[in-house]
């Protein structure tokens, strides 16, 4: 298991490198997740917090990392994290625990550390 840095590290260094393969491909993909997620009936925290509970639905390591990361960015607060990791959990059944978990509270406590 490698750690959430890791994981957001060698996703963005897999997307810089595909975009510059396939620049049309990225574009059109980053278009797309703007469109998805800008301000509408439901604000781009909120949507987002609905990326992070399907991909640990789908046990997607690195949607886990990256979606946890831009919901913080988004206002979400630990609560919310792991009320969406509920939600998660409940969709994706036993096989989201362990490894899928374990990262997502790994990548969670890396960004928004517990209060002592």
């Amino acid at each position: 298991m490698e750690d959430p840095k890791e994981y957001l590290d060698t996703l963005t260094g897999a997307m810089k490198k595909f975009y510059k393969a396939d620049p049309e491909t990225m574009k059109a993909f980053g278009n797309l997740n703007e469109n998805a997620l800008k301000p509408g009936a439901l604000d781009k925290k909120t949507k987002t917090l609905m990326c992070l509970a399907i991909g640990i639905a789908d046990h997607c390591e690195y949607c886990i990392s990256a979606r946890t990361a831009q919901a913080v960015q988004a206002g979400a607060t630990r609560a919310e994290l792991l009320e969406t990791a509920s939600v998660g959990l409940l969709m994706g059944g036993s096989l989201a625990l362990g490894p899928i978990i374990t990262l997502f509270m790994d990548t969670v406590n890396l960004l928004l550390p517990e209060k002592s």
